[in-house]
């Protein structure tokens, strides 16, 4: 599809969009890795009125990125996966240095009446629901001057896509994969971060 043709289906909404205060969120996948392409339809989506929103995990190139999207954003939800640089690349496919320092300037810049930056860390059980991992991110959010997160909760319902797709994730057959996080994982997570005064 073109960026006219996408923009065409998403303006049949746009009265919802007004009446319910939402708009149109690009998410993925990852949407960075089209930055000309979204960035044109963030533009075209902002002369129309609409309120935009990026799901990202960071790992772009921030001045293509300042050109291209960061203009046409109402708002970054930004993931923090794994602090460690190793278990990040080891669970990510990328090392996070980029990841981390993008968000520490998308950060100072949201304190300075920026585009408006909220963190979120899904919660995988054994791999970034750890004490260790959940205290280094609050930690990090912190040393940014950042007070408050979302938590993601992990679900298995991916395993059913990635059969259908005829694919295999190395980590699918794993007993704690097959589940839906348990309450008191989620319970013990929020309270590492509101412990370290980040709110979620």
């Amino acid at each position: 599809m073109t960026v006219e043709e996408i923009l065409l289906t998403l303006l049949r909404d746009k009265p919802f969009y007004d009446v319910s205060g939402g708009g149109v969120s690009l998410s993925g996948g990852e949407p960075t890795l089209f930055v000309e392409f979204a960035g044109r339809l963030l533009q075209a989506l902002k002369s129309n009125g609409v309120h935009t929103l990026l799901q990202t995990c960071g790992l772009f190139n921030l001045h293509t990125f300042d050109r291209m999207m960061y203009p046409w954003l109402d708002t970054i939800y930004y993931d923090l996966k794994i602090i460690d640089r190793e278990a990040h690349a080891r669970y990510c496919g990328a090392e996070n240095e980029v990841i981390l320092a993008n968000f520490r300037e998308l950060a100072r810049r949201s304190h300075n009446s920026g585009v408006p930056l909220l963190p979120r860390t899904p919660l995988i059980p054994g791999i970034t629901d750890t004490a260790e991992n959940l205290q280094a991110i609050a930690a990090f959010l912190l040393e940014c001057d950042v007070h408050q997160a979302k938590l993601l909760p992990y679900h298995p319902l991916w395993r059913e896509k990635i059969r259908i797709l005829g694919l295999q994730a190395p980590l699918e057959e794993s007993p704690e994969m097959q589940k839906w996080l348990e309450r008191e994982n989620l319970a013990r997570s929020k309270t590492i971060f509101r412990e370290a005064g980040v709110e979620v």
